[in-house]
C-alpha cells in the first residue's frame, strides 16, 4: 500500500490511458454498425410528356387585304435660274455717325456726409436726379411728401435725420456750424 500511496499520480495516468485505449478499440466498431446502411437509388422513372395545347382552328379574316399604295410621282425638277440682270445694286444707306458723348454733369456733392445717408441711400438719391446739397436745401413740404415714398425701406428717413437743415449747411460750405449742430463731418467737403 505504500507504494501506491507514493505513486497514485502514475497509477492514474495509467488507467486513463487504458480506458482511453479500450474506448477506442471497441466504440470503433459500434461507430461503423450505428451508420445508416446506404440505399441503392431507385429505378429511374419514365419522363413526362409534355401537354400539347389544344390547337383551335383559326376565324377566317374579316377584312379584305389592303392594296399597295401606288408609287409615288417624283417631284418635277426645279426650273433653271433665269439669267441674272445687270440691274446696279441699291446704294447702301448712309450710316449716322453715333451722337457725341455727353458732357458730364457738373459732379455732385458727396451725399454720403448727410447725417443717415449710406452708399444704397446715396446711389438711390443720385438714381432720382438728386446729388447736390443745395437741391436738398431748397426742398419744401410739397418735395419731401413726393419725394420720400421713392426712398422705399429708407422712407422717412428725410424728416427724421433733417435733410433740409443739414444740407442748408453743405451748400453752404459751413463747417463748424455743421459740426457744432450735427457733430463730426465725417469727410472733406
Amino acid at each position: 500500500m505504500t507504494w501506491l500511496q507514493e505513486n497514485w499520480i502514475i497509477a492514474v495516468v495509467g488507467l486513463v490511458v487504458a480506458i482511453a485505449l479500450l474506448w477506442w478499440l471497441f466504440g470503433r466498431s459500434k461507430a461503423e454498425e450505428a451508420a445508416p446502411p446506404t440505399v441503392a437509388p431507385a429505378e429511374p422513372r419514365k419522363p413526362l410528356e409534355p401537354t400539347k395545347p389544344d390547337i383551335v382552328a383559326a376565324e377566317p379574316a374579316r377584312f379584305k387585304p389592303v392594296e399597295p399604295a401606288p408609287a409615288p410621282i417624283p417631284p418635277a425638277p426645279p426650273p433653271p435660274p433665269a439669267p441674272a440682270a445687270e440691274a446696279p445694286l441699291p446704294a447702301p444707306a448712309p450710316v449716322e455717325a453715333p451722337p457725341p458723348p455727353a458732357q458730364p454733369a457738373a459732379a455732385g456733392d458727396n451725399l454720403r456726409l448727410l447725417k443717415g445717408v449710406g452708399p444704397k441711400l446715396a446711389t438711390l438719391l443720385n438714381d432720382l436726379g438728386i446729388t447736390r446739397f443745395d437741391q436738398i436745401a431748397a426742398w419744401t413740404e410739397a418735395d419731401i411728401a413726393a419725394i420720400d415714398p421713392q426712398l422705399g425701406t429708407f422712407q422717412g428717413r428725410i424728416v427724421r435725420d433733417n435733410w433740409v437743415d443739414q444740407a442748408s449747411y453743405l451748400a453752404r460750405r459751413d463747417k463748424a456750424g455743421f459740426e457744432a449742430k450735427y457733430g463730426a463731418l465725417g469727410g472733406e467737403l
